[in-house]
């Protein structure tokens, strides 16, 4: 009985496309969940989040879910048990010793003052929610496709460009405010990443009621704080949190109190996209407008040390100095990949054993398969060099 002989490589091929995680492509697998959440930041809805003795450790108009992780203003490290509609309960994990060692490593940094960071690098920015605003100073808590959430954008743009760095700041609005904003700005996201940036940040503001909350004094002047926020729902969580860390641990140093907390919540936000892709939260919507852009100035001071970009200090004859980074060299993304590339290849694998129903005859139609197309990528090399022999011939 003829055996049919059956291609396995371009299935093979399809599969590693649908299971890799492609910016475009995978644009509605990533985002798919946040239909089901509440629309964020709306001022409609917040969540109170107490401790396992009834202390209250957070408040957050997000979304909360069973499986959401907090790292505290002081470093401490929760897990949500429990969601019943605006109460959330977390179990404390301890310290989180990775931020406390980033910490040190900082501490142990010399960062002279007057240091102006060299043109190197781009830092990308967005906003999913392009209506948030600060009610105290616009009016409003929303105006579509205008609120004051661009002027706190444009403030840290502007900080970073006064230090030397190089800012692609899309102001593409997103409107209307509901689930389906991130399915929206994630195409101004892949399209910043054309740009190739070092990170891509997406701004945003909280919607606490209680201004008290977000308010602090920093070095004599009132501020908002910040909060930074990653998606635990995408492969790049672990560099995605690796980042948030730095940053905290940097700013804590530099700016203590300004960083609210990290929150680690259900979603993907489009972190998908990068290493050091980040969600902020500056202040809340009845907080003013102008202490936001203050504490957002503060924050920008940790991003090019953070990153590694290299700053030039003044009296050492143009040498640099950066604070080193390796988010971009995380292993999660190439983990990622060879996790996925090794499933492909196991169904790969699976199939061409079923197909010849045995493992010879698995065997011996990969080799003849590999054998012929070696044959035929030759093929043409010989037919081109015979051709220039008989001209050589017919020149002789």
């Amino acid at each position: 009985m003829k055996i049919r002989t059956i291609n396995f490589l371009p299935l093979l091929g399809i599969l590693l496309i649908l299971l890799f995680p492609l910016p475009v492509y995978g644009e509605r697998y990533f985002t798919s969940e946040l239909n089901n959440e509440l629309a964020e930041h709306s001022g409609n809805f917040y969540v109170t989040i107490y401790d396992e003795k009834g202390r209250v450790l957070d408040k957050m108009a997000r979304q909360v879910a069973a499986g959401d992780e907090i790292i505290t203003e002081d470093d401490r490290h929760y897990k949500i048990t429990r969601v019943d509609h605006d109460r959330a309960y977390a179990r404390y994990l301890g310290e989180d010793r990775t931020l406390l060692g980033y910490k040190e490593y900082f501490e142990r940094v010399v960062l002279p003052a007057g240091v102006t960071s060299e043109r190197k690098g781009i830092v990308a920015m967005y906003h999913t929610h392009s209506d948030e605003a600060y009610q105290p100073s616009d009016g409003k808590a929303n105006i579509p496709a205008r609120g004051g959430i661009y002027k706190v954008g444009a403030a840290l743009a502007d900080k970073l460009s006064r230090m030397g760095v190089k800012v692609a700041y899309d102001r593409t609005p997103h409107d209307p405010h509901d689930a389906n904003a991130y399915h929206r700005s994630r195409r101004t996201a892949v399209r910043l990443m054309k740009k190739r940036p070092i990170a891509i940040l997406d701004v945003h503001r909280d919607a606490v009621p209680d201004p008290d909350f977000y308010e602090k004094n920093i070095q004599g002047q009132k501020v908002t704080k910040i909060r930074l926020v990653v998606g635990r729902q995408n492969p790049q969580m672990a560099a995605n949190l690796d980042f948030a860390r730095k940053m905290k641990a940097y700013v804590d140093k530099t700016h203590p109190g300004l960083i609210k907390g990290i929150y680690i919540g259900k979603g993907n936000y489009n972190q998908d996209l990068m290493p050091t892709a980040l969600l902020i939260e500056v202040g809340t919507h009845t907080n003013k407008r102008y202490e936001a852009e203050k504490g957002v100035r503060l924050f920008a001071d940790a991003i090019p040390k953070v990153l590694g970009v290299a700053t030039s200090i003044p009296g050492t004859q143009g040498t640099t100095q950066g604070v080193r980074s390796d988010i971009a060299k995380s292993p999660g993304a190439w983990r990622n990949f060879f996790i996925v590339l090794i499933a492909a290849l196991i169904l790969g694998g699976a199939f061409l054993l079923i197909s010849t129903g045995s493992i010879s005859g698995a065997r011996e139609r990969l080799g003849s398969f590999i054998s012929r197309e070696v044959t035929s990528s030759m093929l043409p090399r010989r037919k081109e060099k015979t051709k220039k022999e008989q001209k050589d011939e017919e020149t002789k």
